[in-house]
């Protein structure tokens, strides 16, 4: 016989993606703990929580000693919210407030019994259904030792569980042992992290210390603070998505280079374009996004390095056609700002152009703009794996292109080997021929099925993308200085 499962009732948090981290909302009846820094957006998420419970017709309860009533009224003014709903009230006594100048809890006079005996007689008037107390760490100064404090936070979680009433707990992150005793404590801790970054915006991640007898996604997870409050992107597990299955090899509608990849890419697998700037790698991923659009499928281009714009003035200068796709909403074009995005908010972005969009090819141009974006990210290669695994599972074909620094002969290198993440590898390469530069294209990788393993040139020119026949009678084309051999005769395929 399978042992019972304990299904813990849950509401919504009213934290766009917090929900799914937390496994389906805050626990009812339970006793959370919301850690952080100053600044960090626990008043925030707070807010948040209540505003939600408003929403769906609960009663609900902030106890402040942190912010006056007009302050918070402000600090939601500015995420565009009304606190109508809420009830407030600080820690103390009524009559010890009249006495200062609107001092919540004012440490030094009074005795934390006579708070909670305040608090307790507003949670009997009003049987709020969630009480925020925001902050725990004035009540820890005024208590004469560490002990008294964790029996103040014990009878307050025991008097609240027992009126089926949710109770989140703000404090100040910290290591010390008071605090691992305020944590002990608590049924769920959430913690908030904030990172400096050497340039561009400071990152924030979240994570879900504990959640008592509830499944919860663990790991980091990015978030956001804007205007209308916090926005979480759920670490991607690719696995927790159902695989699509496979259609049609993706072909360019271009006759050589369908003929130099073995007849297409299968769908969902990962081409790697690789070459030194300038050589036409963002050209080979217009060609596969125009060919979808002919056949009705959607494509999303992530630009990291270049703007929409000369990516558009580019395709059309090549007689592409680009933009009266993008026009017609076949194809979705974003540039990425490196400084302000995390690579959480950059899989949030491509989850949904994929799942609400239904986009079939995904580009990332430029690798290098994207790891650029996560330089103080030591896990960025665990990011694009899950990423591209993610895509492979959902059918999507993704094209990623990594620029190699130098432009001929043996110095060039790429700044990072990314093949393993590919199942498909385009390499570019420039050469010389009777004094002038010219391009050379060849598939180097395919994992399934065969694919040719000729190299033929690659032409760009005003209103047109050639491909040529395979170069023969060279060899050391890919070296940048090829020598004349005579004729050279091979079968070009491949088995993958």
């Amino acid at each position: 016989m399978a042992d019972s499962v304990i299904h813990i009732p849950r509401f919504p948090s009213g934290v766009p993606g917090l929900d799914d981290v937390l496994g389906g909302g805050l626990p009812k009846g339970a006793l959370l703990l919301v850690l952080g820094p100053p600044g960090s957006g626990k008043t925030t998420v707070a807010l948040q929580f209540l505003l939600q419970a408003v929403r769906s017709g609960e009663t609900c309860l902030l106890a402040s000693n942190a912010e006056s009533p007009q302050q918070l009224s402000g600090i939601a003014a500015s995420h565009g919210w009304r606190l109508d709903g809420v009830h407030m009230t600080g820690l103390s006594d009524p009559c010890v407030e009249e006495q200062s100048d609107y001092t919540l809890f004012p440490e030094a006079e009074v005795e934390i019994g006579e708070t909670l005996q305040h608090l307790f007689s507003e949670v009997e008037r009003l049987k709020p259904t969630l009480l925020v107390l925001d902050t725990v760490s004035s009540l820890r100064v005024v208590a004469p030792t560490p002990a008294f404090h964790r029996r103040q936070l014990r009878l307050i979680r025991d008097y609240m569980a027992a009126r089926s009433c949710t109770t989140v707990m703000l404090d100040e992150a910290s290591s010390g042992e008071k605090d691992m005793r305020t944590q002990t404590l608590a049924d769920g801790v959430l913690e908030l992290q904030q990172f400096d970054c050497a340039y561009g915006a400071d990152r924030r991640r979240l994570r879900i210390r504990k959640l008592r007898g509830c499944s919860y996604l663990s790991g980091a997870h990015d978030f956001s603070i804007n205007a209308g409050g916090l926005i979480v992107y759920p670490r991607l597990v690719a696995q927790s998505y159902a695989t699509t299955p496979s259609a049609e090899p993706l072909r360019s509608d271009d006759e050589q280079i369908d003929n130099l990849t073995g007849g297409g890419f299968p769908r969902g697998s990962s081409t790697l374009v690789v070459g030194p700037a300038g050589i036409g790698k963002s050209t080979i991923t217009t060609l596969y996004v125009m060919a979808g659009a002919m056949h009705n499928e959607n494509s999303c281009v992530l630009l990291f390095d270049e703007s929409v714009e000369t990516h558009l003035t580019r395709s059309e200068g090549l007689g592409l056609g680009i933009t009266a796709a993008r026009d017609a909403g076949r194809v979705s074009i974003m540039h990425l700002d490196l400084a302000e995005l995390s690579v959480g908010q950059i899989a949030a972005l491509v989850i949904k152009e994929v799942e609400e969009k239904d986009v079939k090819i995904v580009v990332i141009d430029t690798l290098n703009g994207y790891l650029q974006s996560a330089m103080d990210e030591p896990t960025v290669l665990l990011h694009i794996r899950e990423l591209v695994s993610y895509l492979g599972r959902r059918g999507v074909t993704t094209f990623l292109t990594l620029t190699q620094h130098g432009i001929l002969g043996p110095e060039i290198t790429a700044p990072i080997d990314l093949s393993f993440l590919a199942d498909n590898v385009f390499l570019l390469r420039y050469f010389e021929k009777k004094g002038a530069i010219h391009k050379a294209l060849s598939v180097v990788k395919k994992r399934s099925g065969p694919h040719e393993t000729t190299i033929r040139e690659f032409l760009l020119g005003p209103g047109s993308v050639q491909v040529g026949e395979p170069l023969v009678g060279f060899t050391g084309v890919l070296t940048g200085t090829p020598v004349c051999g005579g004729d050279v005769e091979s079968t070009g395929r491949m088995d993958g």
